[in-house]
């Protein structure tokens, strides 16, 4: 089976350390999907990452709003 990295970000409104957890609790809520769909606990890796990787830079709300996202990496 293959394994997930789920990967929580957020945009750069508010402190770094709400950021951070606020990251890795977007991420939980995505991984807590699949384990419900059968995935294992051992096969699915939670990251968060706060605002230190935006896909966008954070000058207008709209990419503020793209930069609050999760990515899934499927390893093979």
């Amino acid at each position: 089976m293959n394994k997930l990295k789920i990967v929580g970000h957020t945009d750069d409104v508010g402190n770094p350390e709400y950021n951070q957890k606020l990251s890795e609790e977007r991420a939980q809520s995505v991984a807590n999907l699949f384990l419900t769909h059968g995935f294992k606990k051992e096969n699915i890796y939670v990251i968060g990452r706060g605002s230190t990787q935006p896909y966008v830079p954070n000058t207008t709300n709209e990419n503020r709003a793209i930069n609050r996202r999760v990515a899934i990496v499927i390893i093979p």
